[in-house]
């Protein structure tokens, strides 16, 4: 994140929440059980301002990117990246997006967090509000292979929640939900996010795996027979296959047939528990990286747009 440029300390505009109060509990039922929320204030927000050059973004027109600094608590500070339009835009009709980055890619191309960065300026031109956590585990803390796993998988849910948290601060007139895009671990914890958090009223899954060990297991040696089957129970009621049949929020899953993380047999069993949700899923000829494909982006931005279509219809904008 060397693109900093200028530092901006925000407190007041902040209308989600109230600027220095209270957070609303917007958690679910299921996030009431397994995934605390651990609040913040909006207060200890840093936004830092990011030249749009220097992150390969072009035509960055009237939008505005930053990075952010949200400080939770003395051992962990959540970060990532806001990309915001113009607040006549966002006044009529911009909605909240948080983007789940994937574990993989080439380095100042789409690694990481780049993956997304196009998309969400074209969804910021637009008005809408975009973030873009950079995530902690399994990106700079790895799996431990463990019943350790799961604090961690808790404490990354609770960095989207905060994702939300922020983006939905920049809104006067907040809409009523956000939209969730999540590719490769970001799509696994999409589903945990929307499984814990009521904001999420849509969600785009991209090419994960049902179970966190099947990855898990490539980036750490987890042995076979009582330790692994240990981590399996310890991991089972986290796992994407599990929570999403909780799920009713419309969902459009994205799969390529080419894919070499994951199998087909895997994602038609993660399609097929999405049993409450409207769903529909699209197969590409791609490989993994399904964010190097335009006409598979074009299709995703299609189905997000009909979703804001019909959320806007209710907030009577056009």
């Amino acid at each position: 994140m060397g693109v900093l440029t200028k530092v901006v300390s925000v407190c007041g505009i902040m209308m989600a929440l109230s600027s220095c109060g209270t957070r609303e509990d917007y958690a679910t039922a299921t996030g009431k059980r397994l995934f605390p929320f651990q609040s913040v204030s909006m207060s200890r927000l840093v936004l830092t301002k990011v030249d749009p050059g220097k992150i390969k973004l072009k035509d960055a027109g009237a939008i505005r990117v930053y990075t952010y600094a949200i400080k939770v608590d003395s051992k962990y500070t959540a970060r990532g990246y806001l990309f915001e339009g113009p607040k006549d835009e966002r006044k009529k009709s911009g909605n909240a997006i948080l983007f789940g980055h994937w574990l993989g890619g080439i380095s100042g191309v789409d690694t990481s967090e780049w993956e997304f960065f196009s998309e969400a300026a074209s969804y910021a031109r637009e008005g809408n509000v975009c973030v873009i956590p950079l995530g902690h585990h399994p990106w700079i803390e790895s799996s431990t292979g463990t019943a350790e796993d799961v604090p961690l998988v808790i404490g990354q849910v609770n960095d989207y929640r905060i994702g939300l948290d922020i983006a939905f601060s920049r809104f006067r007139k907040k809409p009523a939900k956000a939209m969730i895009i999540g590719h490769d671990y970001g799509a696994m914890f999409s589903i945990l996010t929307a499984a814990a958090d009521s904001r999420i009223g849509a969600a785009v899954i991209m090419a994960p795996v049902s179970y966190f060990y099947y990855w898990n297991r490539i980036l750490r040696s987890i042995p076979e027979g009582q330790v692994l089957d240990a981590y399996k129970e310890a991991m089972l009621p986290y796992e994407p296959i599990t929570l999403i049949k909780g799920l009713s929020v419309p969902v459009l899953f994205q799969y390529a047939e080419s894919d070499q993380f994951v199998s087909k047999s895997d994602a038609l069993s993660l399609i097929d528990a999405a049993v409450a949700s409207p769903k529909e899923a699209r197969w590409y000829k791609a490989t993994h990286n399904l964010t190097r494909y335009p006409p598979i982006t074009a299709e995703r931005k299609k189905w997000v747009d009909s979703q804001f279509e019909r959320w806007n219809a209710t907030r009577n904008v056009e």
